[in-house]
Parts: structure tokens; sequence; C-alpha cells
């Protein structure tokens, strides 16, 4: 059964409990407080956070794996979420959910060099996925970004905004932050209207699934 909480449930729960302790928490009170904070970490939109303890409260209650996987792909792109991603991925449970082809179109490439045409997802499939979640379709923009860049050495920004269906304006606002973040290795030249992405060289797949687990810690 799946277990939600109201906000302020939520809060009242990890402060009541927390107060006390972890260590002296008995396992059902250490249960609810990993499910309020999961909670938590949803609506603030800290959704890496709340996937990795959705996961890890489903492999005791599978109920909470779509929550998982929800929050997985709503999350912002970074190598964790691609490492988390990816375990969900080889989860034989993860077979059955609906939103399997979201998943894969999110490390398909890192896998099997697919081109981007198979990488990146149709619009009206996120569409779909963000009526369906109640999420932002513009959460999906930053992984777009994230595919266009393993294929291409430079694009227009214009075509990058119609991928994303942005406004040139959005699209470079959006650049420039995950560019000041670390989210993103490129540079934009704004007289040409292109950006410029930094290739680096990737890890082998055995060495990802190796450090899989780290980078999720």
């Amino acid at each position: 059964m799946f277990i939600s909480y109201s906000y302020q449930e939520a809060r009242q729960i990890l402060s009541q409990n927390l107060e006390k302790g972890r260590a002296k928490l008995s396992p059902e009170e250490k249960l609810k407080c990993d499910i309020a904070q999961a909670f938590i970490y949803e609506q603030d939109q800290k959704r890496l956070q709340a996937a990795s303890i959705y996961y890890t409260l489903s492999q005791k209650n599978p109920a909470y794996l779509e929550r998982a996987i929800i929050n997985g792909l709503a999350a912002p792109a970074s190598a964790k979420r691609q490492a988390l991603l990816l375990t969900i991925y080889r989860d034989s449970r993860s077979q059955k959910s609906k939103w399997l082809p979201f998943i894969k179109s999110k490390y398909f490439d890192f896998l099997y060099h697919s081109s981007v045409q198979q990488d990146l997802l149709k619009w009206t499939d996120i569409e779909t996925f963000a009526r369906e979640t109640k999420t932002n379709p513009n959460l999906f923009c930053e992984h777009i970004i994230t595919a266009v860049g393993r294929f291409y050495s430079n694009i227009s920004i214009q075509k990058l905004a119609q991928f994303c269906k942005l406004k040139e304006e959005q699209a470079y606002e959006l650049l420039e932050n995950m560019i000041i973040t670390e989210r993103l290795q490129a540079q934009i030249d704004q007289q040409q209207g292109y950006i410029y992405f930094q290739h680096t060289e990737q890890c082998t797949i055995e060495e990802f699934c190796t450090n899989l687990y780290s980078l999720c810690q």
C-alpha cells in the first residue's frame, strides 16, 4: 500500500521523530520518517533526493517504485540522475512501468550510441507525461539539451530552442544557468547565436556501472 502525507503532516512527523535521534527510532518510526522526507523533497522540487528515497522504499514496498521513476525522470540532468535511472531500468520490476520508454530515452545513447533522433522524446509524449504526473514539461528541456550535446559539436540557439519548445531568450537563459552551475560543458557565442559543446572522454560501461552506487550516495 502506498502511504502519503500532507506537507504539514510530513513536517510534523520529521520534527517529532528526529528529535529523538534516528538511532533511537523503531523500524516503524524510521519508515514513517523516510516516507515523510521523500514527500517533502518531492514537494520542494528536490526530485533526485525524493527519487533515491522512494527507490529505497520500493525494495520493501513496490508501490513506491512508480514515485521513484517519476521523480527520477523529473530531476535535473546530472550524472547522479543518470546513474539512478540506469539502476531503476536494470530493475526487472520497472519493465512493467508505462514510463519505461522515458527511462530508456535518458541513457539509451550512453549504452548503445544511438542517434539523436532516437534519444529525443517526442514533445507530445513529454506533454502526456507532464499531464499525467502533474509535472512541468519544461523540466525535460535540460535533458534534451544534454542529449543534443552528445551528438553535436555545435548548434544554433534557434534550433536548440525549437527542440525544447522555448523562445530563444528562454533557451539562452537556461543554457547560461546550466553552464554556470556546471551541469553543461559548453560555450555560448552570442554574436553568432551558437552554442559549442565541450566533449569529454566518457568512461566505459563497466566503469560506469562500477561507480553506479557510489554516484547515488
